[in-house]
């Protein structure tokens, strides 16, 4: 399953087509990082050009939920765009970044002289709800240590494999934000990671992951992942 949601060869077409492509009729903003994007209207669709973002919502309480991490080539406000509404998701910065942001005027008139660049938008709505649907499969089936080694096979799959032949997860996750993500304490994430190394599943070098094995990890998680 999530060799088929985060496909490499999709990714890299999406990546071209936004990067390349769709971006030059934006405007290109910097933002620096810990800037919080909380977008007024759903007018807008942001190219993610450089840098890394974490879209997120807060409850009443302050309290925070992940979403999504997304780097260069990713978009975010297409739901809000083609649903004309916006949601209570907003996108903080993690690395300064630079991003290009295509008005409803102008991606409006492309789609309509581009109509197979619907075909773009519609592949990142449905991976992003295939990717909840999955996160939320996590938080029903799985015990703490199912939830964190269904985690770091959902980050495996976004790499690409073909070229990252270490396995290096290259986005670089403190505990408390892998716990954040997963609903778990940072506690137990710092646990369950000395577990995984111990079994030999996991290796760190230079903060950042290396997946030793990847079906072990598998095999820890209730969720039925097939290739």
């Amino acid at each position: 399953m999530y060799k088929k949601i985060f496909d490499q060869e999709t990714q890299k077409e999406m990546d071209s087509f936004f990067l390349n492509d769709l971006s030059r009729y934006g405007k290109i903003e910097t933002l620096r990082k810990g800037q919080v994007i909380n977008q007024k209207s759903p007018d807008n669709i942001y190219i993610i050009l450089e840098g890394e973002f974490n879209q997120i919502m807060y409850s009443k309480n302050g309290d925070e939920i992940i979403f999504f991490r997304m780097t260069a080539g990713d978009i975010f406000g297409e739901t809000d765009f083609f649903d004309n509404s916006r949601t209570f998701v907003m996108h903080k910065v993690l690395k300064n970044a630079k991003v290009s942001i295509i008005s409803r005027e102008i991606l409006e008139a492309k789609l309509i002289e581009f109509p197979n660049m619907y075909n773009y938008f519609l592949k990142s709505v449905i991976r992003k709800q295939r990717m909840i649907m999955m996160e939320l499969s996590n938080f029903k089936f799985n015990d703490s240590t199912g939830k964190l080694a269904d985690f770091l096979v959902r980050l495996y799959y976004t790499e690409d494999i073909n070229i990252n032949f270490k396995n290096y997860i290259s986005i670089v996750l403190t505990h408390e934000e892998i716990a954040n993500r997963i609903g778990l304490n940072r506690t137990t994430v710092t646990n369950g990671l000395k577990i995984f190394k111990d079994r030999n599943l996991i290796e760190v070098k230079d903060r950042k992951l290396i997946i030793k094995d990847i079906e072990g990890l598998k095999n820890l998680t209730n969720i039925p992942i097939e290739e």
